[in-house]
């Protein structure tokens, strides 16, 4: 299972059942990131370890520090073992699946085989509690439900969203700002589609000013980042190259982007890229960091993963001119971020991945 896990089969918003579970809940709760903070909430995953590691429902709450040892009743251990053989086989069975039936998702899958670690977009628990319970959280639109009209009914509305629980968590006085401007739009009559757009708006200002924060969190958050960034791409490419171009250029802004944001197929991939973005961020407003910058050879290693998918010396040279890069098809500027990404993910060196990363990361983070 966990080897499943490591190799990357599972998508952050697939969903797992097993014996036990009340429900289907997404596999970034039920398999963190190596070395990330367990989410807070009913459930607690399981750091993606060796071969015995527990099924999360059966880890502890005890909310000691994770690398502290727990006790185990071992005689309750030894009676449950043939049962949760039995569990473990079903869920085992489950990911095969959902490997299988979701491979249309990872539409450059062949090309991320040597990927050192999992692309599943979890969020680290370091500064605060996530308390996303299931696939609803990021499923539930961020930007629709304004038209409630009262402050407290609107604030009760978009906490079911994972992105506004990150938001409320990390920036209290800012999301109290956009509840009141929500509110006084709604009182003007003011549809979702207006009241959205200025909101998206005032999430990308709020991002674009926590750069150096989003950048100084930690490796596997900013991996996190990384891999949600790609899926998006890969999933909008694939829905539309104008909304995938969009998208690179203007973030959730985007007016395509602020649709597919109120309830559509592309919600939960988006609102999970959104939401580990501000997790990335809160994460290095604890901690500030400043990560080196790659070396010459780091870039060549980069260059050279980015040839071997074919591209030319015209690609390399598109990618690095704003210019260039505006006046390209849409399709084209999707391809060349995508594949970007998708090559630095599947660096086999941590220290290599993580200074390309925080250098590529910037205009996620900038918009």
């Amino acid at each position: 299972m966990s080897k499943l896990v490591e190799l990357g089969h599972l998508q952050s918003t697939d969903l797992l059942w097993r014996d036990g579970f009340p429900d289907w809940r997404p596999a970034m709760v039920v398999f963190p990131p190596r070395g990330s903070a367990l989410p807070r909430g009913p459930l607690r995953g399981v750091p993606g370890g060796g071969a015995g590691a527990r099924p999360a429902d059966e880890v502890t709450t005890d909310p000691a520090p994770i690398g502290r040892k727990r006790a185990v009743n071992e005689e309750a251990d030894e009676g449950d073992r043939p049962r949760r053989g039995r569990r473990v086989l079903a869920l085992l069975l489950l990911v095969a699946m959902l490997a299988g039936a979701g491979g249309a998702a990872y539409i450059y899958r062949d090309q991320l085989t040597g990927m050192a670690t999992p692309l599943i977009a979890s969020f680290s628990a370091s500064s605060g509690a996530m308390d996303i319970a299931d696939r609803k959280s990021l499923e539930t639109p961020p930007l629709l439900g304004f038209r409630v009209g009262a402050i407290d009914a609107i604030d009760a509305t978009l906490q079911n969203a994972a992105l506004w629980r990150v938001i409320k968590r990390e920036f209290p006085d800012w999301y109290a700002q956009r509840l009141t401007e929500a509110s006084a739009l709604a009182r003007e009559s003011k549809d979702d589609a207006v009241i959205g757009q200025l909101v998206a708006r005032k999430l990308v200002e709020l991002r674009r000013q926590q750069v150096a924060n989003g950048l100084s969190a930690k490796l596997p958050m900013l991996k996190t980042v990384a891999a949600a960034y790609y899926d998006s791409l890969t999933r909008l490419r694939k829905h539309s190259p104008e909304a995938c171009s969009g998208f690179i250029k203007q973030g959730e802004a985007e007016p395509l982007i602020v649709a597919l944001l109120q309830g559509t197929e592309h919600t939960a991939h988006l609102q999970a890229l959104e939401t580990a973005v501000f997790e990335a961020i809160a994460e290095g407003r604890q901690v500030p960091r400043v990560h080196p910058r790659p070396s010459q050879a780091q870039y060549g290693q980069l260059a050279k993963e980015l040839s071997n998918r074919g591209w030319t010396q015209t690609d390399f040279q598109m990618l690095s001119n704003k210019q260039a890069l505006a006046q390209a098809e849409p399709d084209k500027v999707c391809q060349l971020v995508q594949e970007f990404f998708g090559a630095q993910l599947s660096l086999p060196d941590p220290e290599v991945q993580m200074r390309l990363l925080v250098d590529s990361l910037r205009p996620v983070f900038a918009g």
